[in-house]
């Protein structure tokens, strides 16, 4: 069924997962839809400093994508019956501060058109005063099931097509460049837990992957403040990676996660922030 943007062809839906509500949101002359959950910090989401790592934020926006998706008949279910299935290609993520264990939080995501093979969807999170504390935007790729080759998604999402909806960053998640050298490289092992509906790693775990490539000291002492990373191929369950880190700049650090033949599979960029009682 076409996306209706009329505002009085809107009904609400009840979602499964926490308060979700679908709204119309009014941006730039569009009409665009938002989905919000209503979600509260756990103590599996956060480390030792209390505080939601990145990773389980991350985990949020992209499960409450995949909500919204199902919602608008666009999900998992409709393109594995076309014999397709999502994949992310591009995110960027950026933290003004992180929540703490029991705080509830306003997570809002919505879907911002289509750009050449990417559907983008954006997502921001607010505390409960409702000041948006982090937000990011996505780019993602439909892909046959069979040959893995990206899809022409303009016939086949058409209802998304004619969205040109709020930027929440005011920029779309970029293509990373290369590095031409790398310091202290480690392997890892794909297991059991790092695979997906899709039979693949998950995307959220590269980033963990990352994380782990920093000692636990370094954690303590800053936060993350820009992440993006670009997800280049697959990882199956047996696979060895290795993951590759380079500093760039005082507070900012590239990564490459490659199979032992060479190609890569996921780069990113991220970018610290030192703790103000560590400054």
């Amino acid at each position: 069924m076409p996306l209706k943007l009329a505002q009085r062809d809107l009904s609400r839906l009840d979602s499964c997962v926490g308060i979700c509500k679908l709204q119309v949101m009014e941006v730039a002359s569009n009409e665009a839809l938002a989905w919000t959950e209503e979600i509260r910090i756990r103590s599996y989401d956060v480390d030792a400093t209390r505080r939601a790592t990145s990773v389980s934020l991350c985990r949020y926006f992209l499960e409450a994508g995949w909500n919204h998706a199902e919602a608008l008949g666009l999900g998992f279910s409709h393109l594995r019956s076309l014999g397709k299935f999502w994949v992310l290609a591009r995110l960027r993520f950026e933290a003004q501060q992180y929540p703490v264990w029991g705080d509830r939080m306003t997570l809002r995501t919505w879907p911002r058109g289509l750009k050449s093979v990417f559907a983008l969807r954006d997502f921001e999170l607010q505390d409960e005063a409702g000041r948006r504390i982090a937000a990011g935007s996505s780019a993602w790729l439909v892909l046959d099931s069979v040959s893995k080759r990206p899809q022409r998604i303009h016939k086949l999402l058409a209802s998304l097509a004619a969205l040109n909806g709020e930027a929440a960053l005011g920029c779309d998640p970029e293509e990373l460049g290369d590095n031409e050298s790398w310091d202290e490289p480690y392997p890892v092992t794909v297991r059991y837990t790092d695979i997906d509906v899709n039979k693949h790693v998950n995307s959220s775990r590269y980033i963990g992957w990352m994380l782990d490539a920093y000692p636990a000291g370094f954690h303590l002492q800053h936060s993350l403040r820009v992440l993006g990373v670009n997800y280049l191929g697959e990882t199956l369950e047996g696979e060895q990676l290795i993951v590759r880190t380079r500093q760039s700049d005082a507070n900012v650090y590239s990564h490459s996660l490659i199979k032992p033949g060479g190609s890569e599979v996921c780069r990113a960029r991220l970018e610290w922030k030192v703790n103000a009682a560590n400054v």
